[in-house]
Parts: C-alpha cells; sequence; structure tokens
C-alpha cells in the first residue's frame, strides 16, 4: 500500500510533456486601483493554492516566511538576493515542484524571505521557469500561452529583437530617448519603468523636485524620483513609451552584470502589449502600444 502511494505521488509530480499550456492571469491592484502587475494562482509541491507575482525580473521562485511555513518549505543556507535596490537576506530551500492547472514543473529555485514579498500575493515566479516553452505573455487578455519551440525561429524578422540573458534575465539593448545607450531590463515585476541617474541626465530628463516613491521588484522595493514624461526606450524598431518613469540608483545592481544597464522597463509600460519570449535562442518580441 506504501508502495503504491509512493508511485501514485511519483507520478502526481512528474513533469508535465512538450505541448500547449494556456495560463489565466489576474491583476493585482493596491488600495487605491493601481495595478501592480499580474499573478497567477499555482500550487507549491501539491499544496494550498497560491497567489504568485509573475516577474520576469526575478530568477527564482520566491515565498514569504508565513507561506513557506504553509506549504511544509524547510530553511537551508543563506542567500543573498540582488535586486534593483540594496540586495536581501534570505534562505535557500529545497527545489520545488510548481503546478499551476495541467502543468507540472519539478526541481524549481526557491528562496525564501522573512517579510512579506508584496502585499496581496503570496510569492514571486520568474518567467524563466518556463524558458522550455515559447513564451506569449498576452497582458491586455491576461493570459500566458506556452508552446513547444518550433524546429526554427529567425533571427531577423517577424518583429524578434536579440536579447542578452544573464542569470536568467532579459536584457534588451536600447536607447533612451535617443541619446542614452545601454541594456534595459524586461521586468514585468517591476512597479514603474525606471532609468538610471546617468541615462536621465544624458537625456535631460533629471531628478523631479516630486517625493519619493517605491519601485517594487522581486528583491523589494527602492526608491525612485519621478521623472517628467516624455521617457521613451528604442528597442530594435520598436519606440516604447515609459512613462510613468522614476530614476533609480542601479549602482549595486549593476555590480552583478558585466555590462552597461540604463534603466528598467517595468509593468506599467508593457501593461497593453503582447511579449513573446523565445529563451532558447535569446529572442524577445514585443507587440502592441
Amino acid at each position: 500500500m506504501i508502495g503504491a502511494l509512493l508511485a501514485a505521488s511519483a507520478t502526481a509530480f512528474a513533469a508535465s510533456p512538450p505541448g500547449h499550456y494556456s495560463i489565466q492571469l489576474n491583476s493585482l491592484f493596491t488600495s487605491e486601483a493601481q495595478t501592480l502587475g499580474v499573478y497567477c494562482k499555482a500550487r507549491i509541491d501539491g499544496g494550498p493554492v497560491l497567489r504568485l507575482l509573475l516577474d520576469s525580473g526575478a530568477e527564482r521562485i520566491v515565498l514569504d516566511r508565513r507561506v513557506a511555513a504553509r506549504t511544509g518549505r524547510k530553511n537551508g543556507s543563506d542567500f543573498q538576493l540582488v535586486g534593483v535596490g540594496a540586495a536581501t537576506q534570505c534562505k535557500r530551500s529545497a527545489p520545488a515542484t510548481l503546478q499551476i492547472g495541467d502543468l507540472v514543473l519539478p526541481g524549481c529555485d526557491t528562496l525564501v524571505v522573512d517579510g512579506e514579498v508584496l502585499e496581496g500575493v503570496d510569492g514571486i515566479i520568474p518567467l524563466a521557469l518556463f524558458g522550455d516553452f515559447l513564451v506569449r505573455l498576452d497582458l491586455p487578455h491576461k493570459t500566458l500561452e506556452l508552446d513547444a519551440y518550433p524546429p526554427d525561429i529567425p533571427a531577423q524578422g517577424g518583429g524578434y529583437t536579440a536579447v542578452r540573458v544573464d542569470n536568467r534575465l532579459l536584457f534588451v539593448r536600447s536607447l533612451v530617448n535617443e541619446r542614452q545607450p545601454g541594456y534595459i531590463l524586461l521586468d514585468t515585476g517591476a512597479t514603474y519603468s525606471a532609468v538610471s541617474p546617468e541615462a536621465a541626465s544624458a537625456s535631460r530628463n533629471y531628478w523631479s523636485l516630486a517625493n519619493a516613491i517605491s519601485l517594487h521588484g522581486g528583491a523589494g522595493a527602492v526608491e525612485g524620483f519621478p521623472l517628467p514624461s516624455g521617457v521613451r526606450f528604442r528597442c530594435g524598431d520598436r519606440v516604447i513609451s515609459a512613462d510613468p518613469a522614476v530614476v533609480v540608483d542601479l549602482s549595486s545592481f549593476k555590480g552583478h552584470h558585466p555590462f552597461e544597464i540604463a534603466g528598467i522597463l517595468g509593468y506599467s509600460a508593457l501593461r497593453n502589449s503582447i511579449v513573446t519570449v523565445d529563451y532558447r535562442d535569446s529572442l524577445v518580441r514585443i507587440e502592441g502600444k
């Protein structure tokens, strides 16, 4: 009997076969009805249903300590979670099995933080977790479509732009306001888009006198100062409005990536777009407004 139960458990947590999977997403709102991002409902190791923020700017699943305890997660060694702001101390946890509807992904790297990850969600799920599929993130219709990779996706044509993938994060070569070159992080988990002080100065978008606001992301929040309207990112042949945008000190984040980072393309700039990501060939296509 025990052997049968173990076999059933192993079958339940077997990786899903290649194919098409459609995941329904939900909007995450603040108390002021501001949209922060999108989340999906998922289970960890067959536990309770969790609300996990979909974050292309995250490298691993992140859970807060309270949720980790509910799912039976045990903490392991110390780990420094590096984000746009100051690094956050957290704990490694054993690799998890993620279940979203019919999709099962075992062996997912998982971290546990002491405090609340973000109000309204139980944790964060990285977009890169679906890198074995061609990812189509339709933000206006709040769906995540996953498909087996076709034999070939041409780097030229089809609207795709080559990206730099570093530590599972997607960086797009860009020009900020047609002046400052550098890479921008594609970050659906960031509340706003952001630019570095150097990019803001070069493009004549200077620090405003407005009060600082929080730029939420996978590794916590960092203060930024609102910029005047008119911030634009040129990515290939597309120009994307980054308004509202803030200026943020990216120096600590830059220290972990060996190339010039000019800013962050956040959820507010992408919420009306369809983003297709080909992690296999390091390509991204952004359609829509």
